[in-house]
């Protein structure tokens, strides 16, 4: 079974029932080489427009709305079809439950369920479904509770008003397909395809659906339908914002794919829904993610059901024993691993269809001005270059940008400090943001290695805050696109740069580490990143995450320095490898050229976030590599963790310009130099609940390593603190 193109006719040897029907298959392929075809694709079939004459491919077009006409009228009478008295089949699912760090962004899971349902049906409109079996995981602490429509599959093709979250979510918005609808929606031609069968082809139309009026509730998205029959093999589509009646929805993308059975009848073979919910009182970078995917297949057709079966709820339950001993054939996390899941589109896709479809601003809300919280550490903080810092922050949205603003005061060092960002994404896939700072603390390392919170904590307890600051201001311009499964972005930044100082508010009597007197001066650089987020609930399934980033920076053209600088970092992830044991594999690199090295740009390597077991950051040059091992797995259910782990890194000076910018890096503070040779640390850690807060207990083995304790979180919160 292939769809193609008009005009193709190649055959394919697949005969059981399933095959013949599963359309969405290869929908998917078709959909994917079509993405970046003409509006108006070349359809023989259809005929070409004359001079002056409405085009087939224009909104509302009469052969487009005879061709609605026919999927209306067929929808409201298939199931008065004799000869199709019940049916039974199965279902198999998935639902997991995920967070991310804003739309877009990488996806971490929290909990895991997979179902195994029994559905049956009745003409003319009398459905039930049974729940036979459930197993559950949590990844991270929830008490999450599903509504009952998100456990189970859509029999009815979502009926005339659409209803979701048993009617607390989206309620009574119009099916392109129902009564009435003509009125309603658009309806535009956007492709033809043709299902090639082993005794048959048949023509599938795409149709783009939008409603007349984008301001009021309607779905968004494409309406694929049998030429022949008009009936509805697949819709994939998501809602105008002003259908939603939860507050916190951000948006539903939904997918229904039917297969054709008996040669005549097109029913649910595969389902997916994706819904993301956040906080609206404070704009804050985290959101909630339910994922849900279904198969349905044997199904079984005229057995004789009795219409007495269907009395009571429409879903019920066999008892949690027989629920938790049913034998699932695929794996808990099979519908998210990439190498297993093999469900066309993505949701990501079928956003972004409705996006050429219909504006951004039509399907997510535009927010006023309101609190925004980046990240607790963005508006409260403790520091040993700003003392106490405290400051609020705002944002606006009117899709399909967004402002954000913050300001506030560092006690300790007396400053104010200022903020602004206006992010603009012209398609789904490309963005530009622009940004100006006055006094921003900037962080000499070229990687995090502690949250926000945690350095805090260290500073207030201990006086070490695990950053290298200076002072910044300028302002920056990013151009980010997606690249496949990576993203990459172009930097232009310009920069003043002013060395930070040991900052006493008096809050806190203690002696602090001394902050390093780094280079002052205007820096004016441009840069390239490519990034490969982790797959999603990467914890789960495994996979590999890396960074890449050129920055370069000439005196000829603008600035104080001139340098060459290239870092990488990557990681591995195999969870479960062998008795619950995962292994983590991680490596980091990078180099920097050039006559007029600042030391903001130097390589630092020594405790957490480098090789545990050394004083932080005592070594220090232009060149560097590090690798870590890490073992572990839990011991008490998802309570306690253990872990086993050892690190590699060198540093290494090279060139006179290098030599020049470590001096610099040594003006106050411990001096730091190259190491001599390999450093070692290796260590043990105690995860607690869910391996959210962390201890570690290094020990450097040589070139004067120490004993190390190191607390920290897990590094996909670190955004958030």
């Amino acid at each position: 079974m292939d769809f193609e193109r008009s005009g193709s006719s190649r055959q394919h040897p697949l005969t059981s029932p399933a095959a013949v029907g599963l359309a969405a298959i290869a929908l998917a392929a078709a959909i994917a080489s079509s993405a970046g075809a003409a509006p108006a694709p070349q359809l023989p079939s259809l005929g070409q427009a004359a001079p002056g004459a409405v085009s087939e491919y224009d909104w509302n077009s009469p052969r487009v709305r005879d061709l609605v006409r026919r999927a209306i009228e067929r929808r409201s009478a298939w199931a008065a079809d004799g000869e199709l008295v019940d049916y039974r089949a199965h279902a198999r699912g998935h639902i997991y439950f995920l967070y991310d760090l804003g739309r877009g962004t990488e996806r971490h899971l929290i909990k895991a369920d997979q179902l195994a349902l029994d559905l049956y049906w009745h003409a003319p409109d009398r459905a039930r479904q049974l729940i036979v079996g459930r197993r559950d995981e949590k990844v991270l602490p929830t008490n999450i509770r599903y509504h009952l429509d998100h456990l189970t599959v859509v029999m009815d093709n979502l009926g005339d008003r659409i209803r979701l979250g048993e009617g607390s979510e989206v309620r009574d918005a119009v099916h392109p397909a129902a009564p009435g609808a003509l009125d309603f929606y658009d309806y535009r031609l956007a492709d033809s395809l043709t299902l090639v069968l082993p005794d048959r082809e048949l023509r599938v139309y795409q149709l783009d659906v939008r409603p007349r009026e984008p301001n009021g509730p309607g779905l968004v998205g494409s309406l694929f339908l049998d030429r022949a029959t008009a009936d509805i093999v697949r819709m994939d589509f998501t809602f105008t914002a002003a259908s939603y009646l939860d507050e916190t929805l951000d948006y539903f993308n939904i997918r229904l794919e039917n297969a054709l059975w008996e040669g005549r009848y097109w029913l649910p073979y595969r389902q997916g829904i994706e819904l993301r919910r956040e906080v609206k009182f404070v704009k804050f970078p985290a959101g909630g993610i339910i994922r849900a995917e279904f198969k349905i297949s044997d199904y079984r057709f005229n057995t004789g059901i009795a219409e007495t079966f269907f009395r009571g709820p429409t879903v019920v339950a066999l008892p949690q024993a027989s629920r938790e001993a049913f034998e699932f054939e695929e794996g808990l996390f099979d519908a998210l691993d990439p190498t297993v899941a093999t469900s066309p589109p993505s949701m990501e896709e079928i956003r972004e269809q409705a996006s050429r479809i219909l504006t951004e601003s039509y399907l997510q809300r535009a927010e006023g001005l309101r609190l925004a919280v980046p990240g607790i550490s963005s508006v409260f903080r403790f520091r040993r270059a700003e003392g106490l810092y405290a400051g609020p922050a705002v944002s606006r949205s009117v899709p399909p940008g967004s402002t954000l603003l913050l300001g506030g005061y560092a006690l300790g060092a007396e400053r104010g400090q200022a903020q602004g960002w206006v992010r603009f994404a012209p398609a789904p896939s490309f963005d530009i943001e622009l940004g100006g700072y006055y006094r921003d603390v900037a962080d000499a390392s070229p990687w995090p290695v502690s949250s926000g919170v945690i350095s805090t904590l260290a500073a207030l307890i201990d006086g070490e805050d695990y950053r290298e600051p200076y002072w910044a201001s300028g302002g920056r311009l990013t151009l980010g696109r997606a690249l496949g499964s990576a993203r990459g972005r172009v930097m232009i930044s310009w920069e003043d740069w002013e060395p930070a100082a040991l900052a006493s508010d008096g809050i806190v009597d203690r002696s602090y580490r001394e902050v390093r007197k780094l280079d002052d001066g205007e820096n004016v650089a441009l840069a390239v990143e490519f990034e490969k987020q982790p797959v999603m609930a990467v914890e789960a399934v495994g996979g590999a995450s890396w960074g890449v980033r050129v920055e370069a920076a000439s005196q000829s053209i603008a600035g104080d320095f001139e340098y060459l600088q290239a870092a990488a970092r990557a990681e591995l992830l195999w969870p479960d490898v062998a008795l619950g044991t995962s292994v983590r594999l991680s490596g980091a690199g990078g180099a920097v050229w050039g006559a007029g090295i600042p030391a903001q740009r130097l390589f630092a390597a020594g405790g957490r976030g480098t090789v545990r077991g050394y004083s932080f950051h005592r070594f220090v040059g232009n060149l560097y590599g590090a690798a870590g091992l890490e073992l572990s797995r839990s011991v008490y259910q998802a309570f306690v963790h253990v872990a086993l782990f050892a690190d590699l890194g060198w540093v290494g000076i090279e060139g006179a310009g290098a030599a020049r910018a470590v001096d610099g890096w040594n003006r106050l503070g411990r001096p730091a130099g190259a190491a001599d040779g390999t450093l070692i640390g290796v260590g043990a850690g105690l995860g607690l609940v869910y391996d959210i807060l962390r201890f570690e207990l290094a020990r450097g083995l040589r070139q004067g390593g120490i004993w190390e304790l190191v607390v920290r979180v897990r590094p996909d919160f670190w955004d958030w603190l």
